[in-house]
């Protein structure tokens, strides 16, 4: 082989290394929010999606791609610096010279220029460049199915699988006795608190926990012409809803609100049939854990996904704001049932309540002396300070002349509440509900 020849095998090994040491060290350490931005500043949002997706196969192609390509450009550069010398012609210092400046050229390739052009531009760089790391992947596919092997048979062989389970639930229990701790000593609100333990039990629950059922779903059939359509839409205040053919089972897609809007101000003659407004639909099976479909849900920008059962009938379906409400608690909109009916009076001594109505709204509906000015604000948060704990359904507390009964509660907050006058003299429940008698402060 030519001197020449050598010399640009060399050049070209090193090249190829520094590429793919780059990418390798850009899919591991990439701020994927920021690679999202930058791809709707390009104009290219599924741009985002396609690259997260394929994190893992590209990581592992391009580590076996640098592994090559430092192999080549090592032996390249040793005969080329031998000269076509044997080795026991080469002198000890010849021989340092030679590692040293094929260890710099390694060192320089492998690491310091990927890091370089990581801390520059990361996801400019694995915007401009992922189809030539799609092609990587799909070579290295055979590689990963022999990585996903060798690490089975190693999981198998070290028995780790079955403790891996005890050791994450370990690991999160450690942390809530940390984060009581925090809350103990005044660091972290209850809120927060709350929030944390969400965001790690979001693996323990699917979404058939969360998804609203297929018996409470509003959808609509695709031939519904554009006046019976537009009603629908008003009267159900959904801004996503899904359309069906013939059986509601038979998803054919969702129809958003703002295309409606957008549809309505063609002319009459012009407008687009229902068939051409929906968008298509995102399903997951109804086995699918809530971390997993929140990663989907900002992976796609999508709100909603269908939810199919193991026998591919219709489930329900689940939006980004069911799994949001598992960290954060319940989030009321101007879509939800009206406040109103928080507060529903059954006789003159006896309301089944709200969990989240507000104590001064509670006292002035009802004529009770709730203490108002207390680290809560809500009839669930005065229970839960009372009992330390979130109470289970069926449980009991007498608070001056009142009594609470848990109706229904989650692992969170308490849902709804019967509550009970005890004392007969006070004014009666239905008369102060209707008077809406003026709060009074607990003396």
């Amino acid at each position: 082989m030519s001197q020449i020849l050598l010399f640009w095998l060399m050049i070209g090994g090193f090249m190829l290394t520094m590429l793919a040491a780059t990418a390798a060290h850009i899919l591991q350490e990439c701020s994927w929010h920021e690679l999202e931005e930058y791809c709707h500043q390009k104009r290219k949002p599924d741009r985002f999606g396609r690259i997260f997706d394929l994190r893992e196969q590209m990581h592992l192609g391009n580590v076996i791609l640098q592994m090559i390509a430092t192999a080549i450009a090592t032996a390249a550069a040793v005969c080329w610096l031998l000269k076509r010398r044997s080795v026991a012609e080469v002198s000890i210092n010849e021989m340092l010279s030679i590692f040293a400046l094929v260890a710099f050229g390694l060192i320089l390739c492998s690491s310091w220029i990927p890091w370089a052009i990581a801390r520059i531009g990361s996801h400019q760089f694995l915007f401009h460049t992922w189809r030539w790391w799609w092609i990587v992947s799909a070579i290295a596919w055979p590689f990963l199915i022999g990585a996903n092997v060798v690490a089975a048979v190693f999981v198998r062989a070290s028995g780790k699988h079955d403790e891996e389970d005890d050791e994450e639930e370990a690991f999160e229990d450690e942390i809530l006795s940390m984060v009581s701790e925090g809350e103990h000593d005044g660091l972290l609100e209850a809120e927060t608190r709350d929030m944390i333990e969400g965001v790690m039990e979001l693996d323990d629950n699917d979404v058939a926990a969360v998804m609203t059922p297929r018996s409470k779903i509003d959808a609509l059939e695709v031939n519904t012409d554009w006046d019976e359509m537009v009603e629908f839409v008003v009267n159900s205040g959904r801004t996503r809803i899904p359309v069906h053919e013939d059986r509601i089972d038979n998803i054919k897609g969702i129809l958003y609100a703002k295309d409606i809007l957008r549809e309505s101000m063609r002319s009459e003659s012009k407008r687009r049939p229902l068939a051409r407004l929906i968008r298509k639909p995102m399903v997951v099976p109804d086995s699918t854990l809530c971390d997993e479909m929140l990663n989907q849900f900002l992976c796609h920008h999508v709100h909603l996904a269908i939810v199919q059962d193991e026998y591919g009938g219709l489930a329900g379906l689940v939006t980004i704001e069911d799994v949001l409400e598992e960290i954060v608690g319940e989030i009321v909109d101007e879509t939800d049932d009206d406040r109103a009916d928080e507060i529903e009076i059954l006789n003159k001594n006896e309301a089944d309540v709200e969990g989240h109505v507000n104590i001064d709204v509670l006292n002035e509906r009802l004529g009770l002396t709730l203490p108002e000015d207390q680290d809560y604000d809500t009839l669930s948060g005065l229970i839960m300070s009372e009992l330390k704990e979130v109470p289970r359904s069926g449980r009991e507390l007498q608070f001056g002349n009142v009594q609470f009964k848990i109706q229904r509660s989650n692992r969170r907050s308490i849902e709804s509440v019967r509550v009970t006058v005890l004392d007969e003299s006070e004014e009666a429940i239905g008369n102060q509900g209707k008077t809406n008698a003026p709060s009074r402060k607990s003396g």
